[in-house]
């Protein structure tokens, strides 16, 4: 015997002028629609990274930071440990392609995989500075931007704050020379990124 349950459902319909009217005068209402709408746009970005990522790595080669291998370059757009402490894990500046090129720390006991594959690894130690997927380098329009991907302390791109807790989550990278620093102002991730 298969037993099922029943709920009672209130369903309210409103046109378009009623909804943003609702919304207008409810600051909850309207903090908590945007909450949704924010996370399910940040699901889809993810979605479409991990779909594009499956279809166009053929382009290069990707590794981890334990390997030291350079990746194919298409752009003349490059990554590269800045402090010393971080030249420690790799040496070799990164060459960034048209792909999405994620940076985030291995999982540690206990943790699940991280939403995206990172391709740097770094190892971090307990208080984390970096997270599993702390930030991402994207070609957008012909121009390189840094995202920061909902990491636990923001990113810093040429001085600029990003991440959940700031004006916004990326900054466009410009011509030369570019600092990023992951996991806050006195962090060991500083990262220079090369646009030729």
């Amino acid at each position: 015997m298969r037993m099922t349950k029943t709920f009672e459902v209130e369903v309210e319909i409103l046109t378009p002028t009623e909804f943003l009217d609702h919304i207008a005068s409810s600051p909850r209402a309207a903090r908590e629609l945007i909450q949704r709408l924010s996370q399910r746009l940040r699901e889809a970005d993810d979605r479409i990274v991990n779909y594009e990522r499956r279809r166009g790595r053929s382009h290069g080669t990707r590794k981890d930071a334990d390997s030291h291998t350079a990746v194919e370059s298409v752009n003349n757009a490059y990554l590269a440990a800045k402090s010393p402490w971080l030249q420690r894990q790799f040496h070799t500046p990164l060459g960034l392609g048209d792909h999405p090129f994620v940076v985030g720390r291995g999982p540690v006991a206990g943790e699940g995989l991280p939403p995206l594959q990172p391709d740097l690894k770094l190892n971090d130690n307990v208080p984390f500075r970096l997270s599993r997927n702390h930030f991402m380098i994207e070609k957008r329009d012909g121009s390189y931007y840094v995202r920061d991907l909902r990491s636990t302390l923001g990113t810093i791109v040429n001085g600029e704050p990003i991440g959940d807790h700031f004006r916004g989550d990326d900054a466009p990278l410009r011509a030369g020379e570019n600092e990023v620093i992951a996991g806050g102002v006195d962090s060991p991730f500083v990262f220079s990124v090369f646009i030729a």
